[in-house]
C-alpha cells in the first residue's frame, strides 16, 4: 500500500486517487493529517517550512511541492524536493509525478524496514516465507537468509499486511508460498511444513480456498 500525506489546503479529489491506485495497480491510502508513527511513501505540500517538523523516519519519502503564487523556493534551497508542480495544473502535474515515480513506490511497498538494536534490516516481503516467534524474538525465515529480531508476531504482522497470516501461536505465513492445508499442518515450497492450531484453521482454510 503507498501512503500518501495531502497537506495542501484544497480538498483531495478521491477520482485523481483512484486513477493513481490504477495505474499503480497499488492501493492508495491518503491522509490530510501527520501522524508521528506513520511512514509515508509521498508527501505532497505548499508550504516547505512544514518540512522541518517532519521526523528522521519521513527521509525517504518522495516530496512533492507545489508553486503557488508568491512562492519563495529560495528560502529553502537546502531541502531536497523530489518534484515541483504547479497549482494551477495541480493534479495533471501530480499525476506524472507519480507515476515517474512508480517503480521507486513499487520497489518500496514490496520491502519492509525493520530495526532491531542497532541493525536495521530491509527484507523483501515476497521472498519470507514464514516467520516464527520465540518468547521476545521472532526468526524471519527468507528464500535466501534468516533474521533474528526483538520483535511480536502481533506488531510484525501488521507492518506486513494481509498476505501473511498466523497459523499458529508461534507462526506466522505468507500465503503466496502455501502448496497446500492439511487436517494438522500446512505446507509450503521447498517442502516446508508448518503446524496448524486450531483457533487458526478456519480462517487459514477460508483464505486459502476462497
Amino acid at each position: 500500500m503507498i501512503k500518501i500525506l495531502w497537506l495542501l489546503k484544497s480538498k483531495i479529489n478521491s477520482d485523481f486517487i483512484n486513477k493513481i491506485s490504477d495505474e499503480l495497480e497499488l492501493k492508495v491510502q491518503i491522509s490530510s493529517s501527520f501522524e508521528k508513527e506513520t511512514i509515508y511513501d509521498v508527501i505532497i505540500l505548499e508550504n516547505l517550512a512544514i518540512i522541518s517538523h517532519l521526523n528522521e523516519i519521513q527521509k525517504n519519502a518522495i516530496i512533492i511541492y507545489v508553486l503557488i503564487k508568491n512562492s519563495n523556493v529560495f528560502d529553502y534551497q537546502n531541502i531536497y524536493i523530489n518534484y515541483y508542480i504547479r497549482d494551477l495544473l495541480l493534479y495533471e502535474d501530480l499525476h506524472q509525478a507519480i507515476l515517474k515515480s512508480k517503480d521507486y513506490l513499487l520497489k518500496k511497498a514490496n520491502t519492509i524496514s525493520l530495526k532491531s538494536g542497532k541493525i536495521n534490516y530491509h527484507i523483501i516481503k515476497n521472498n519470507i516465507l514464514y516467520i516464527e516467534s520465540y518468547r521476545n524474538y521472532i526468526v524471519i525465515h527468507t528464500s535466501i537468509s534468516d533474521y533474528t529480531l526483538r520483535y511480536t508476531l502481533k506488531k510484525i504482522q501488521k507492518k506486513l499486511g494481509n498476505e501473511f497470516i498466523q497459523c499458529h501461536k508461534s507462526y506466522l505465513v505468507n500465503l503466496n508460498n502455501v502448496i497446500c492445508i492439511k487436517e494438522k499442518f500446512i505446507e509450503l515450497k521447498n517442502k516446508i511444513t508448518l503446524p496448524i492450531g486450531n483457533k487458526y484453521k478456519q480462517n487459514l482454510h477460508n483464505l486459502i480456498c476462497k
